[in-house]
């Protein structure tokens, strides 16, 4: 229960009253500001049903960053290894000032259906990254500040020639490793054939060698034979900008009582920027303030959320409008 004090000014002078609510949870929002970010896309013939859905939902992709304030380098490259431009970034390196980058970036993700049908997305991603094309046709995607993801995108299983264990490495080094998080994958592939269209089927074979990859390296991996790709884009878009929109309590709240502050700046419930529910944390259910994707707080920024211990239905967190309007004290 908030803590009421009644405060005297200048010893006779109006009194005022402050509520205390029984906890603070404190967080900061990670610091990350650049990111780049290369996807490596499937362009086997048998890629063809995707090929659509991934233009129209990638365009998402971009959106994500501007509204979050990232600071992106996204490039786009093809698992056909096969070809003399093996590795090479398609199109312009899509950056916050490039023109239409949202309409650069659904042409730059169809890639075709023309490329070798032995899939290489890890190799094509490697080639990718180093030299001689870091320093040649993709000059300038890589930059030393920034944090780097890779995303897979295909039908079929990887087929390049080293070990697993040796690409992570390898993608690990390109950033010296210098933090747990520099690096991830993320891979939008079969998770089970059976679950693709009919006439996908046969074409299809679940990539574990990426989803390998994707689990040692922190990444999200979403089923390209979903119905849709939007849940899965807005994943990808938050792992690789390593922002959080999540932000768990440490005990239960009274829901009606949630203050939730930006920068000491508060933030009503009223404003449709969070909203107050409850999220699985690896199969626990915890209670959570989740912020609305376009009102995500900022990189370095600090998010404050006080509450009154208590329990209660979260679909009642803003019942009567921002929490604590009916303290009628000051804060």
């Amino acid at each position: 229960m908030r803590a009421l004090i009644v405060t005297a000014l200048l010893a006779g002078c109006t009194d005022y009253e402050i509520y205390v609510h029984d906890g603070t949870d404190v967080f900061y929002q990670n610091p990350v500001s650049e990111v780049d970010i290369l996807l490596v896309v499937d362009d086997s013939c048998s890629m063809q049903p995707y090929q659509q859905q991934l233009s129209q939902n990638f365009s998402e992709f971009i959106s994500f960053f501007i509204d979050a304030q990232v600071d992106y380098h996204i490039g786009v490259t093809t698992t056909d290894v096969m070809s003399d431009g093996a590795g090479h970034i398609i199109g312009e390196i899509i950056t916050p000032e490039t023109a239409d980058g949202s309409g650069v970036f659904a042409d730059n993700v169809n890639v075709g259906v023309e490329g070798s049908g032995s899939e290489m997305g890890l190799e094509a991603a490697r080639l990718a990254l180093s030299e001689p094309r870091i320093s040649s046709t993709n000059a300038g995607f890589l930059r030393d500040t920034a944090s780097l993801s890779v995303v897979f995108v295909s039908d079929e299983e990887d087929s390049s020639p080293w070990p697993v264990n040796r690409y992570i490495n390898t993608f690990m080094d390109i950033k010296g490793a210098r933090e747990r998080d520099i690096f991830n994958a993320s891979s939008l592939v079969v998770l089970d054939p059976q679950t693709c269209a009919p006439a996908a089927q046969a074409g299809s074979t679940r990539g574990d060698r990426y989803l390998d990859v994707t689990t040692h390296t922190g990444g999200v991996s979403g089923d390209i034979c979903a119905d849709t790709f939007a849940d899965m884009i807005t994943e990808l878009s938050l792992n690789a900008s390593r922002l959080r929109d999540t932000f768990f309590l440490s005990s239960e709240p009274a829901p009606a009582t949630i203050e939730v502050s930006v920068d000491e700046a508060l933030i009503p419930c009223d404003a449709g920027e969070w909203t107050f529910t409850r999220v699985d944390d690896n199969g626990t259910d915890r209670p959570a303030v989740v912020f609305e994707r376009v009102f995500m707080p900022a990189p370095s920024s600090q998010i404050a959320i006080r509450y009154d211990y208590g329990s209660g239905d979260p679909t009642g967190f803003c019942e009567g409008g921002s929490a604590g309007d009916d303290t009628g004290g000051a804060r």
